[in-house]
């Protein structure tokens, strides 16, 4: 009997006790994850800063999501929009370090577009160039990238952020360097990217 009575004083306790012990717990530990996210990046094939809006599927392994980069005319030359669709597969499960969760691989691939007259998506929309002249089209560019994430899970106020690193090339650069390696370097083809996603 005494055991009945002790379990219904640590029931009440503990509803009595939750709503109090809730309040003190900071806003980002009650809040339910979200998969929606936005994103800022520099480099990687999408100007040289970019903003976002993405999701994640298939239980946080795969995200998707848009872009709009913007490469200004002091480093490129001309001031150049880019728009790209981008998938980042999580192939393992994030490893405990310290307060954050590090995934150290990350697998993806992006598909842009390069807005303006001078860039075409195919080249028979290009009269003045005989055909096969480009081997590609500079409008559309694919982008293969590998990298990692990390998430701040264990900072407090810091648990909707992550920051990741990629390293990758653009496709017909891979393809070039295939075929021909002499004229092509590691070091010409690949570039570093790096950015920070924010859960909304």
């Amino acid at each position: 009997m005494r055991l009945i009575y002790l379990s219904l004083a640590l029931v009440l306790l503990t509803s009595l006790t939750s709503p109090v012990l809730a309040q003190k717990l900071p806003l980002d530990s009650l809040r339910k994850p979200s998969r929606h996210y936005a994103k800022s990046q520099f480099a990687g094939d999408i100007g040289l800063v970019s903003l976002g809006l993405g999701r994640q599927f298939l239980r946080n392994r795969l995200e998707a999501d848009l872009s709009l980069g913007f490469l200004p005319k002091k480093v490129g030359g001309d001031d150049i929009f880019t728009l790209a669709v981008k998938a980042t597969y999580l192939p393992t499960k994030p490893v405990a370090v310290g307060r954050v969760d590090w995934w150290p691989i990350t697998l993806g691939g992006q598909l842009g577009y390069t807005f303006g007259e001078e860039y075409f998506a195919s080249e028979r929309y290009l009269s003045k160039y005989p055909n096969s002249y480009y081997r590609f089209s500079t409008a559309l560019n694919t982008y293969f990238f590998a990298g990692g994430q990390v998430n701040l899970a264990r900072i407090r106020g810091g648990q909707r952020w992550t920051g990741y690193y990629e390293v990758g090339a653009p496709g017909e650069y891979l393809v070039s360097y295939l075929t021909n390696p002499r004229y092509l370097s590691p070091g010409k083809i690949f570039n570093l990217a790096l950015g920070a996603k924010f859960s909304l």
